[in-house]
């Protein structure tokens, strides 16, 4: 049994992670959310471990507000895998494991310049000087990996990269047409599709910077915050989304950071050419399936925008290639073969 505990909401990048790898080994795991701050409520989560209404007191006082659980968890024989490095590190159990996505709060350069997200950041570093304390550490990619190497002495041996995996549930649909018509989207234009959050890192002046130099034959649509004039769906189910993909001509990601890059390996799936950033984890999970550009020259981005349309055919066939590394049978088997490798370590140690 795999006890995952997560404290993150399904519509975040890490939440996703936590239910995705939970659903992928049912019913050999099970998952726990942990409320720090109800606005991460989720109603994939019949019973979360709640705390108080006051986040901060929550997280000052978690020793004593999450007893129960602590105690519970630590005094378990099976994996305790905390799938990311955002969690609180208030869990000591015998066969701990922890998913390290990203060391941004690291890179000071990347981070938000309010007041709330500085503090935040600080927590987070001394969550991530904890969590490196492990001996089973996943992380999402290799570049992710050599930053984490790079920033923390640590062994090499303790970390072991396994990215995520994509859900089956995103494919191709042939029919654009209806599916434009579906969701209201114009059909007489080219729908550039951009998927992100809003903080700095992904680079959403250059979205709508390149929006402007495209001219009014293109039209943006985000699944995420509103750019500009952009046809905007938020909180919208995984099988809409697919649906959205498939109704567009190309994904936009110019994103300056990222520990894996959810939306290029999503494009990938669903038979839509992809321009990125040619950043180190995007030229890892790409490879050589997608444009790759500078993403703070403008008119490199806009050319490689208009190329990829004109090149879409070669593009969509080298993208579904690269997607299936990410398939769930793959993860999964990479997955099993990890933890059977920490209960067996966990045996002998135990009969020395």
């Amino acid at each position: 049994m795999i006890t995952y505990i997560t404290v993150d909401s399904t519509v975040t990048g890490v939440g996703k992670y936590a239910y995705d790898v939970y659903n992928l080994l049912k019913p050999e795991s099970e998952i726990i959310q942990i409320i720090f701050n109800k606005k991460f409520m989720d109603k994939y989560y019949s019973t979360p471990v709640m705390g108080t209404k006051y986040t901060a007191l929550n997280y000052f006082m978690s020793k004593t507000i999450y007893r129960d659980i602590i105690k519970d968890v630590n005094s378990r024989d099976n994996i305790i895998h905390i799938t990311s490095q955002t969690m609180k590190p208030i869990f000591k159990a015998k066969n701990m494991v922890v998913t390290i996505h990203d060391v941004i709060a690291m890179q000071k350069n990347i981070a938000s310049n309010s007041i709330m997200e500085k503090i935040k950041n600080i927590y987070l570093r001394q969550y991530l000087h904890e969590y490196i304390k492990y001996e089973n550490i996943i992380t999402i990619s290799n570049y992710v990996k050599s930053m984490i190497l790079e920033n923390f002495n640590i062994n090499k041996n303790n970390i072991t990269v396994i990215s995520p995996y994509v859900s089956n549930n995103f494919n191709h649909i042939m029919d654009k047409h209806m599916l434009r018509k579906k969701h209201g989207l114009p059909e007489n234009k080219k729908l550039i599709l951009s998927v992100s959050s809003n903080q700095p890192r992904k680079n959403l002046g250059m979205v709508k910077k390149v929006m402007e130099g495209l001219g009014t034959d293109y039209k943006l649509v985000r699944i995420g915050s509103q750019v500009g004039d952009s046809i905007t769906f938020h909180n919208v189910s995984q099988e809409t989304v697919n649906e959205i993909y498939n109704a567009c001509d190309i994904l936009y990601f110019p994103t300056l950071m990222e520990g894996f890059g959810y939306p290029v390996v999503e494009a990938f799936k669903t038979g839509l050419p992809v321009v990125s950033s040619d950043i180190e984890v995007i030229r890892e999970v790409a490879s050589d399936a997608a444009i790759l550009v500078n993403p703070n020259d403008l008119d490199q981005n806009i050319k490689a925008v208009k190329n990829a349309l004109d090149n879409k055919e070669n593009l969509i066939k080298k993208g579904y290639s690269v997607s299936d590394r990410y398939s769930p049978e793959v993860i999964r088997n990479k997955l099993i073969r990890y933890y059977n490798g920490i209960m067996e370590d966990a045996v002998r140690d135990k009969t020395n």
